[in-house]
């Protein structure tokens, strides 16, 4: 492996860069969605938010509470009653109201979900590209070396630079072919989690909403 690495040259070594942030992002990435509470987990907090909403706690109690939650829910509610804070006065209607808070939370968590994931998008193409500057590199080194002995018919005159360019290639593709295929995993269990969660996210923000209208009655 060592040999490998060293006979590829230069661009080895932002590839080996490439090959470590990719590999830790995707580590982090799967701790994060790992982490996301089962369901009735997910019901219980919610619920406890519902409930320190409708018992009249005050807003620093309770976004306390879901900053101390964090998580996919903890981040996603803290959003929606954070935005909730600075539009419960404004001269809007509820559903105007309703909306934004509903589109807050939803972004909130899908960013979640989402966070870090351009690393990966960018190793697909960042790592592709590298290897095919390594690849130029082999063939200007093979070129060169032609011209400096000039003379075609020595392989081993060619060889160092086929070799680099061989190298980088199938590393830079293999890097950004791992990459793309944990993004797709990331994207695609983002949005079905994000969906997953909406519906208590939408729960909190009715909730919200309907003490808003009691003391306004």
């Amino acid at each position: 492996m060592i040999k490998f690495f060293l006979e590829g040259g230069f661009f080895m070594w932002p590839l080996l860069v490439c090959s470590v942030l990719s590999v830790a992002f995707v580590i982090e990435r799967a701790i994060v969605h790992l982490k996301v509470r089962r369901e009735e987990k997910l019901r219980e907090i919610v619920q406890q938010a519902i409930s320190m909403v409708e018992n009249g706690s005050d807003a620093k109690e309770i976004t306390s509470f879901l900053d101390k939650t964090g998580g996919l829910v903890g981040e996603t509610l803290w959003a929606a009653y954070e935005r909730y804070t600075h539009i419960a006065e404004a001269e809007r209607s509820v559903e105007e109201k309703r909306r934004e808070l509903q589109d807050i939370s939803f972004n909130a968590a899908r960013d979640y979900l989402r966070r870090n994931l351009g690393v990966l998008e960018f190793m697909t193409g960042g790592a592709t590209l590298l290897g095919l500057l390594g690849t130029i590199q082999g063939m200007i080194m093979s070129f060169g070396a032609i011209a400096k002995a000039g003379v075609l018919g020595d392989p081993t005159i060619v060889a160092r630079g086929i070799s680099v360019a061989l190298h980088t290639t199938v590393t830079g593709l293999t890097i950004a072919l791992f990459s793309m295929v944990f993004f797709y995993i990331y994207r695609g269990n983002a949005e079905r989690k994000t969906v997953r969660v909406e519906p208590y996210a939408f729960a909190f923000v009715d909730a919200v909403l309907k003490r808003t209208k009691s003391r306004a009655q």
